[in-house]
């Protein structure tokens, strides 16, 4: 059985804040709705005492949540008391390796700092930034969430994550909050992001685009896949496969053989590999069920 990752709360504060600021930690409990709230410097959070009180209360089944930006110091999270905005955030609580496949083409944003894996398929994805106000993070957060499909009630400035290296209670079974460090080390400023209030298609739209010559976009459909976790017997493995294929089939809109020639460096790392025939399945049902828009991703 997993246990909590002391080291991992104190990496990700280190990283995601700078050294004086002061942060936002929240305990909720299901079980009667009780919250905690603390206002804190980052040096104290880091705290070998404060860090053994919060490893003790998500032991005895409290949820841990830092917010993603600095707060004035004092008792309230409020939106007023936000004095530096140090990320750009998005949740994605349906399909997150598809958030990730759609993320990988934008050529407007750059590529996250860090994900956070909140529970199987569930997503925060955050960049780290600077100099940007509350008001305008928030514009580009709701103009993102609508664009790419994630949740647009988290668009606030005053958003929390969850802190890594401890559990998530609110489902069950508990798991392990996890974190992917990508470009961590790297800070964004406005003009790396999109433009608040550029003007963009609606998600029903189909966007015009040139048809790629098939020999490229089966090229791209292995680049991207190169990125791609395989399937896993007994870790959801069928569930994955099924959504690479959407993403190949209807995102990359490949033909059937063309979709098999793409997923075949891919399969050939899943745990075990599927068939031949196993595979045709997948990108049949894929290309019958899926939702990915056709073209989606080129």
């Amino acid at each position: 059985m997993e246990s909590i990752d002391q080291c991992a709360p104190i990496r990700f504060l280190e990283a995601a804040f700078a050294p004086d600021d002061s942060i936002g930690v929240l305990l909720k409990t299901y079980r009667t709705g009780q919250v905690i709230q603390r206002i804190v410097p980052v040096k104290a959070a880091i705290s070998d005492r404060f860090q053994a009180w919060l490893r003790y209360m998500n032991a005895h089944g409290w949820n841990v949540y830092v917010g993603v930006n600095a707060y004035r110091p004092g008792r309230s999270r409020a939106r007023e008391a936000v004095t530096q905005v140090r990320h750009l955030f998005l949740e994605e609580d349906l399909d997150g390796p598809g958030l990730l496949a759609v993320l990988s083409t934008r050529s407007d944003l750059p590529p996250p700092s860090y994900v956070l894996h909140s529970s199987p398929g569930r997503l925060h994805v955050l960049w780290r930034v600077r100099d940007i106000s509350p008001s305008r993070v928030e514009q580009l957060q709701k103009q993102l969430a609508r664009e790419l499909l994630t949740d647009r009630a988290a668009t606030s400035c005053t958003q929390t994550t969850r802190l890594p290296g401890l559990f998530n209670h609110k489902r069950r079974p508990s798991v392990r909050v996890g974190i992917e460090y990508l470009h961590w080390r790297d800070v964004f400023v406005a003009g790396d992001l999109p433009a608040v209030g550029a003007a963009t298609l609606p998600s029903s739209v189909p966007r015009v685009r040139r048809p790629l010559p098939a020999a490229r976009s089966v090229e791209r459909a292995r680049a991207f896949l190169r990125r791609v976790d395989p399937a896993v017997a007994g870790q959801q493995g069928d569930l994955q496969t099924f959504r690479v294929c959407c993403r190949v089939v209807r995102g990359f809109d490949l033909s059937d053989d063309e979709a098999e020639r793409a997923l075949s460096d891919w399969n050939a790392r899943c745990e075990p590999p599927w068939s031949e025939r196993e595979l045709r399945q997948k990108v049949t049902n894929a290309r019958r069920y899926g939702r990915e828009p056709q073209g989606g991703l080129l």
